[in-house]
């Protein structure tokens, strides 16, 4: 029998055996030795080692039913999880539901979504699911269906696998909601979190990922991990280098998770219906810390944390900055504008708009230059910047008619310039939809979720700039535009008439 999860002890139970041969051993007619969560075989082979458990089905509820299919009602198991092994098993069968196999989920992951967003140690990751003798965590357990979910492109077969992309977040969510209640916050289960409410953005769902991404702050802050900006010349001594490399890498993903809230929140906070909603997480200076960069987390051989010279967030223009790196200075200047709106006094919001666009405009330029030669994927960092000038200006076209101090020029003159403004930018995220034509649906594992946000708000502008004065090529560019917003529509299943 199963040992149940228990948060005393960690929630790592020792493996005992299945009751059934896996179905490799099954299929070769050979003798399997059960060993959970993997045969001998299996571990020798490298294969993905799958049990078939026998018990009851899960009845799900009768409006369930009846709303999906006959191979979907069979893909959803409602009832609780009561054990680790248990978790791991069905965490596989949902991944084999989907025509995937771990290792495909895994790649697609890291050859995708983290190269935008890498918050998630590969290292580390790999090593809590091939830990010898022991089950995965339950945490996870979670994140590796939550990359499944966020990856998980279902393309068109004549033979579709029983799993549908709606069916799998209802499950990914309710075992997520199991763990969370039983365990206390570990960083994987944050990493599920994230996922979760990056998917909700990508689908659509600003005020649900909003919510999604404020429960992962609160985790983490539970978890101590908003501690972990701190030099690297700080972690504690060790007495070996293995101990040390381990130190290191542990402490920079706690960082990078943290980054990525951040980041995530910031963003999402951009599309929310109601934008008074304060946010969790908090920048403490222009002195903090970037986050470590993936391809020196990575490493086999990490360098010493007194070797590493820390940049602070501040750096504009420092060359010593990944696409990471970047990202986190997009979320900074984002942060900067949301708190200009607080300012009471117009004119000194609009001073303080201004200092900020010009720092946008020039962050800007750094990146789309052709002489630009950072490392890592930057179409987030460029989302994130220019879905900064639009809620900047967008803030300032929405203030009421009002007079100026004489030196600053009158209120129709900011608005003229941001309409300028506003001009540039949508011409710049045309440009980048041209480069993005004729893009496969699967190949928008690339680009970031922030990515139709942008799009939608050039829509907006293109729209509001029509009514007021008719242009060619504005109507050519909002083609183009509505174009590119069907296809990553296509890849997230949303319905066109959500999105115009």
């Amino acid at each position: 029998m199963w040992q149940p999860i228990a948060a005393s002890d960690g929630g790592r139970p020792h493996v005992e055996h299945a009751a059934l041969v896996c179905s490799s051993c099954r299929n070769r007619k050979k003798r399997c030795d059960k060993t959970l969560p993997s045969c001998g075989y299996c571990v020798r082979k490298g294969l993905g080692c799958v049990y078939e458990e026998v018990r009851p089905r899960n009845h799900v509820s009768s409006a369930l039913d009846s709303a999906q299919p006959v191979a979907t009602a069979h893909f959803i198991r409602l009832g609780p999880i009561s054990s680790e092994p248990e978790l791991y098993l069905e965490v596989h069968r949902l991944i084999r539901a989907t025509g995937q196999f771990v290792d495909d989920v895994s790649v697609r992951y890291f050859q995708g979504f983290h190269r935008y967003l890498p918050f998630v140690s590969r290292t580390r990751f790999h090593s809590s699911l091939i830990t010898a003798s022991m089950t995965p965590s339950a945490s996870s357990s979670i994140l590796l269906l939550a990359i499944c979910l966020v990856t998980w492109y279902p393309k068109q077969k004549a033979n579709p696998p029983p799993a549908d992309r709606k069916s799998l977040y209802l499950i990914t969510r309710s075992l997520f909601a199991q763990v969370q209640a039983l365990f206390p916050p570990s960083l994987h289960l944050i990493h599920a979190g994230i996922l979760l409410a990056v998917y909700e953005y990508a689908r659509g769902k600003q005020d649900v990922a909003f919510a999604s991404i404020a429960s992962c702050a609160r985790m983490a802050y539970a978890a101590g991990i908003h501690h972990s900006s701190r030099p690297f010349a700080n972690l504690p001594k060790a007495a070996h280098v293995t101990d040390r490399d381990t130190n290191f890498r542990l402490q920079a993903e706690e960082a990078n998770t943290w980054w990525g809230i951040i980041i995530c929140e910031r963003i999402i906070s951009c599309d929310v219906t109601v934008h008074e909603q304060p946010l969790v997480t908090t920048i403490p200076n222009a002195a903090f810390r970037l986050p470590t960069e993936p391809e020196l987390l990575e490493q086999s051989q990490i360098p010493s944390p007194e070797s590493i010279s820390p940049v602070s967030i501040s750096c504009l223009n420092s060359v010593d900055i990944g696409a990471f790196g970047r990202s986190a200075q997009a979320a900074w200047l984002l942060d900067q504008v949301l708190k200009a709106f607080n300012i009471p006094s117009l004119d000194t919001k609009l001073l303080q708009l201004y200092e900020i666009d010009t720092d946008l405009q020039e962050f800007l330029g750094t990146l789309v230059h052709p002489c630009y030669n950072g490392t890592g994927v930057v179409c987030e960092t460029i989302a994130i910047a220019i879905r900064a000038l639009f809620a900047l200006h967008w803030h300032i076209l929405s203030q009421p008619p009002q007079s100026l101090n004489s030196r600053y020029g009158s209120l129709e003159d900011w608005c003229n310039r941001s309409d300028a403004a506003l001009d540039t930018t949508t011409k710049m995220v045309v440009d980048i939809v041209e480069n993005n034509d004729n893009m496969e649906s699967y190949s928008f594992d690339d680009v970031a979720p922030s990515y139709t946000y942008i799009i939608r708000a050039s829509l907006a502008h293109i729209r509001r700039r029509t009514q007021a004065k008719p242009d060619s090529w504005l109507r050519s560019a909002k083609e183009r535009l509505r174009v590119a917003l069907e296809q990553f529509n296509h890849r997230w299943d949303l319905d066109s008439p959500h999105n115009t």
